[in-house]
């Protein structure tokens, strides 16, 4: 696997000097995506936060936010999942760039990163193992499951672990481990970058525009690295299935189909079948679901019927599901030095990503303020500093033109949480 810095300089414009923060939050047990129909003694899931920025000339301009999933069966790790969360750019790059490469470059480096990566240190363990512990399930009510949510939660405030060292026994990675992607689309003005959308330099856009954008990225990924066995879907609540095999008309991968990753049956209770994410619509209609005591009632078929009709998805904007499941057949490698700094704590994860999210970016000022302080917070209290990369595109290269700061693609998926300013604080 080519390093984080080669996948990028090979999109950047050649001779031109760019600075990257890719941080990651330290390995933690956390709970499965899914509610589990039955306790699992066997599973555990290990969650991982990725947060990538980007800037040139001393301005930030674009960043990425994504999480891994784990799954570890008898000490070895057998699926990762790839949720891609949030990513937006400010406008404010004056280099001629390609923010699809950017993303496509970064994504290619996820995708290859050999899970055992983050099974070689020590794993942060909840007060007792998700699986081992009472599960929510079909027969649980309500007052029950939120006992059982309550005492999850408490569990993490104690420092009496019967499970520490659990993870300890990981060998590594399985043989035939899969690999998946999910990701929500549709257009917003800013995620990530506050108040960026008045920028008149930045462009937005359509709902259409921005899953077709998408589509091409996952559709590169698939081509590069999964085996024929991949199952690939995109999901477009309310829409016809022929409308929607139009947007995957002209993908190379051949296994595109319409429908989604979760589950293979429209008859299966969509409780059970659909995974629930940071900042995610869906999973917080799948909670209303809940709450209405319509649980054991709404199948996956009724789910995505019903979903089209909410506040989230009724704006006139297309919005997307797209999925991805399948084996990497080529080998994976760890990361190379450098290039990823790992945190030593969600708290210092959280207040790192803070110098980019928490600043404002109606004007440049908020591009120069955040990488001036990420510059002087890595150096002053880590001793790190951000990656220097050289670009070795040359501009006639093909994804080489037309990317400039005011035609940059913003990217934005499906989120509907406001970026509010954050106070900086300190360690």
């Amino acid at each position: 696997m080519s390093s984080l810095e080669n996948l990028l300089s090979r999109v950047l414009p050649e001779n031109k000097k760019f600075e990257l923060l890719h941080l990651q939050s330290p390995p933690k047990e956390s709970h499965s995506v899914f509610v589990q129909q039955r306790s699992d003694c066997t599973q555990t899931v290990v969650k991982v936060q990725h947060f990538f920025g980007l800037g040139a000339d001393e301005k930030i301009f674009y960043s990425l936010e994504l999480f891994v999933y784990l799954t570890i069966e008898s000490s070895k790790a057998i699926e990762k999942l790839i949720f891609v969360s949030k990513a937006d750019t400010n406008g404010y790059c004056d280099e001629k760039i390609s923010v699809k490469d950017i993303t496509t470059a970064i994504l290619d480096y996820i995708v290859t990163l050999d899970p055992s990566h983050y099974l070689s240190k020590e794993i942060k363990v909840s007060g007792t193992s998700p699986g081992c512990g009472p599960s929510i399930t079909r027969c649980t009510t309500t007052k029950r499951a939120l006992k059982i949510l309550k005492a999850r939660h408490d569990s993490k405030k104690g420092d009496n672990c019967p499970n520490r060292g659990f993870f300890r026994n990981i060998e590594g990675k399985d043989p035939d481990w899969t690999c998946k992607i999910c990701l929500f689309t549709r257009s917003e003005p800013q995620y990530l970058f506050s108040e960026s959308s008045r920028n008149p330099k930045k462009h937005i856009l359509s709902g259409e525009q921005l899953l077709r954008w998408w589509l091409s990225v996952i559709d590169k990924i698939l081509v590069r690295h999964f085996d024929s066995g991949t199952k690939a879907t995109l999901q477009i609540p309310g829409e016809e299935e022929s409308r929607t095999l139009r947007y995957l008309s002209n993908n190379k991968a051949p296994f595109w189909r319409v429908g989604d990753i979760f589950s293979g049956k429209s008859s299966e209770l969509a409780i059970f079948a659909i995974p629930v994410f940071p900042d995610d619509p869906k999973g917080r209609f799948l909670e209303q679901v809940v709450e209405e005591n319509r649980a054991k009632k709404v199948r996956l078929s009724d789910f995505w019927v019903e979903l089209q009709v909410q506040q989230e998805f009724r704006l006139g904007c297309t919005v997307s599901v797209i999925g991805v499941d399948g084996r990497i057949p080529k080998k994976c490698f760890g990361p190379h030095n450098n290039e990823v700094i790992v945190m030593p704590s969600k708290k210092v994860f959280s207040i790192v990503k803070s110098y980019i999210v928490g600043e404002q970016y109606d004007t440049s000022e908020g591009a120069y303020e955040a990488y001036a302080n990420l510059r002087d917070f890595l150096h002053l209290r880590m001793q790190r500093s951000l990656l220097e990369i050289r670009g070795c595109r040359k501009s006639s290269e093909p994804g080489s033109k037309g990317t400039g700061s005011d035609r940059n693609a913003p990217v934005r998926p499906l989120n509907t949480l406001t970026v509010r300013r954050k106070v900086k604080k300190s360690i």
